[in-house]
């Protein structure tokens, strides 16, 4: 359970541009969202959570995931914001989040069939059962070549779903000793690294 966790995020991982917000990025966007700091990041982490209900509600377990990607997006566009929006910042934030439950639920339709078709068969056949196991080989092998704290961490992260996620995520911060904001990025990297791995590995290339 805990591995098709890990391999869900990383399918996730493909979706998104696999990009980590630099601070430099993260203090215009606080800028942007108030000119006092200290009420700029209490903005921040307000409307993240609330981009995380919202995703949550919507029924992905990778909320937290899908809201960062929604502060990306609204990062890369913090020069055009800066000189042309006006209005409630959190208000853009939802309209991106909007945006990617619509790309979502696109992605998530299956393609209409000709009706001259036949409808494919929708059991697993030999070489998809293959590649499947390969998949799992493969994401077996490269936990392994991780570091024993970043394997730890990586597992642990993705334990919990929904609410006890976030909370349980919060009390893994606490336990490693970083902020959320470093933790997640952390995490990033450690499943960046597993993608990379991954391909490599289904690729049969050299690991390392």
């Amino acid at each position: 359970m805990i591995a098709q966790n890990v391999r869900s995020s990383l399918t996730y991982i493909s979706m998104s541009r696999l990009s980590v917000l630099k601070q430099e990025d993260f203090d215009k966007l606080l800028a942007w969202l108030h000119h006092d700091r200290l009420q700029a990041g209490q903005k921040y982490e307000t409307i993240r959570e609330s981009l995380i209900k919202i995703f949550s509600w919507r029924g992905y377990d990778d909320a937290e995931d899908l809201a960062d990607e929604v502060v990306n997006r609204v990062a890369a566009k913090m020069r055009w914001l800066v000189e042309n929006y006006v209005g409630d910042p959190a208000l853009y934030f939802y309209g991106v989040a909007k945006k990617i439950l619509l790309e979502l639920e696109r992605r998530e339709q299956p393609l209409p069939l000709d009706p001259k078709m036949k409808a494919p068969d929708t059991a697993i056949q030999p070489d998809e059962a293959k590649a499947t196991a390969c998949r799992e080989e493969c994401l077996q092998k490269c936990l392994r070549e991780l570091d024993a704290d970043d394997r730890m961490l990586i597992l642990a992260y993705y334990q919990k779903s929904k609410q006890a996620k976030i909370d349980y995520r919060k009390e893994l911060a606490r336990q490693f000793g970083l902020g959320t904001n470093a933790l997640r990025v952390k995490v990033f990297r450690i499943r960046a690294n597993l993608k990379k791995c991954i391909q490599q590995c289904l690729h049969n290339e050299p690991i390392g």
